[in-house]
């Protein structure tokens, strides 16, 4: 199951906070989908998802300025 979660104009913690929410929700394989047009959050939300818990992450620029960044749960 796939959880949206929105940050568009939201700056870094903020999209890091709202996908540790959502994440809490989330069951093992679900997906959080974050929508961001903070191009830092590419970068930040995934190495911080990748390091501390080891979720593999998918980037995917949706527009000019605006990616969709995936975090599967998988623990």
């Amino acid at each position: 199951m796939d959880h949206p979660v929105d940050s568009l104009g939201d700056i870094c913690p903020i999209p890091i906070i709202k996908i540790e929410k959502k994440l809490k929700e989330a069951k093992v394989t679900d997906r959080i989908v974050l929508e961001s047009d903070h191009s830092c959050s590419t970068s930040s939300v995934v190495n911080h998802f990748k390091t501390k818990y080891g979720y593999p992450t998918e980037v995917i620029r949706v527009d000019e300025g605006v990616w969709h960044i995936i975090i599967t749960k998988t623990s």
